[in-house]
């Protein structure tokens, strides 16, 4: 599985990108724009270059460098909210269960250019999802099969969760309820990996 990951190599001459912390850059960046040290002091002082210190100070080129993604800031939001209802309700999603959430989403956004720009159309790929794992700080885990003992209900939780049902159903026409039994439900989840 690791070896499908493609390999970034630094070329010969290539940019150095930041190795600063955002925290010191805004940091660096008042103390100038304060006018308590000048940007050749603060070079100096947090090792950041001096033009990035400058155009910080003077709020120019504010977008994060690299890539833009695919999705806008408020769509990945969204996306990662679902990714942690789901693990919330006990129902954690895989890396191809994220793929799919997201091709539906995209789908269903109704946008115009989604068959030619989103994509192209297609289901994201692993690097792109393991990507959206990284910038949004999902851990991966490996599951756990419930034991008997864990799954354990008292008298008084059953009690409880059909009052809950009760009052959940009520006003629901019969047509709208589904009822299905645990047949496809086969796989052993204790030997997947998901995203909490």
């Amino acid at each position: 599985m690791e070896n499908n990951k493609k390999r970034i190599r630094r070329k010969p001459g290539a940019r150095n990108y930041a190795d600063y912390s955002r925290e010191m850059l805004e940091c660096a960046a008042d103390l100038v724009r304060t006018k308590v040290i000048s940007s050749y002091e603060a070079e100096k002082q947090f090792g950041i270059p001096r033009r990035t210190i400058v155009n910080k100070s003077k709020n120019i080129h504010n977008k994060s460098f690299g890539r833009p993604t695919e999705l806008s800031t408020e769509e990945e939001a969204h996306i990662a909210d679902v990714v942690n209802l789901s693990a919330e309700f006990g129902c954690p999603l895989t890396l191809f269960d994220l793929r799919i959430v997201v091709y539906n989403y995209i789908l269903k956004s109704g946008r115009d250019y989604v068959e030619d720009y989103l994509f192209k159309g297609k289901m994201p790929g692993e690097r792109w999802a393991r990507a959206f794992i990284q910038r949004h700080n999902f851990s991966q885990r490996a599951t756990q099969n419930t034991t008997r003992s864990h799954s354990a209900k008292t008298v008084e939780e059953m009690n409880e969760f059909y009052k809950n049902l009760e009052t959940s159903l009520k006003d629901v026409p019969a047509s709208n309820i589904l009822n299905f039994d645990e047949t496809n439900l086969s796989d052993d989840p204790g030997h997947k990996k998901m995203y909490f």
